[in-house]
């Protein structure tokens, strides 16, 4: 997908051009925007099709950025990186509530994941048949950090119809661990990021 990208962008530039320019290495192109934008992350899954999020899985992680990037640019620059919408429904997603969610969970430390203090979490790990590996793209990746900042920013003493809501969003999240760093993907298409798989190496026998 990646390639794909730079060869289009290529064929753009190629416009302005002369033709006398040196041919551009795109592997060269490939691996220092892999190494400046892109994240290696983990998840537990039973199966290769269980990375797909509850709603808008037709939606690529792509398009969310670039949509997230119209709607910014166009109402000028504002310190909070996430649309205060999507912030929580990615709150809410880090609370359990997944089932009308537009995100998949992932980690950067699995070994973290299958000792966590949250019990949903650890049996998540200690469960699920394999652990797959993602190389995605930074912008598609939201963090717990990220999140809660956005919607401080944009909570509202006078918008009586959220307030309550967030507040509680905010102190929940605010008691949630962390030592195992979930990271949200936001994208219908996690599977075209995958780069490895392997048995489970934390599962436990059901007699352990």
């Amino acid at each position: 997908m990646l390639r794909n990208e730079i060869d289009l962008a290529l064929q753009q530039a190629a416009r302005w051009s002369p033709a006398s320019a040196p041919a551009v290495d795109r592997d060269g192109v490939f691996d220092d925007v892999v190494r400046s934008s892109y994240v290696t992350l983990r998840r537990f899954q039973n199966q290769n099709s269980d990375c797909k999020p509850h709603t808008e899985e037709n939606t690529s992680a792509i398009l969310h950025v670039r949509n997230t990037a119209r709607d910014h640019s166009s109402i000028g620059d504002h310190p909070e990186r996430y649309p205060i919408d999507r912030a929580r429904q990615a709150g809410w997603h880090m609370r359990g509530k997944t089932t009308t969610s537009p995100f998949v969970s992932l980690v950067e430390d699995p070994a973290k994941l299958a000792v966590s203090r949250d019990h949903w979490a650890r049996a998540i790990a200690n469960n699920a048949n394999a652990l797959h590996t993602y190389t995605v793209p930074k912008h598609s990746v939201w963090t717990p950090d990220d999140v809660m900042s956005s919607i401080a920013l944009r909570m509202d003493a006078e918008d009586y119809d959220n307030i309550d809501a967030d507040v509680d969003l905010m102190c929940s999240l605010g008691r949630t661990p962390t030592k195992e760093a979930e990271r949200l993907f936001l994208g219908g298409n996690l599977e075209s990021y995958r780069t490895g798989r392997e048995a489970n190496p934390y599962k436990r026998e059901s007699n352990e």
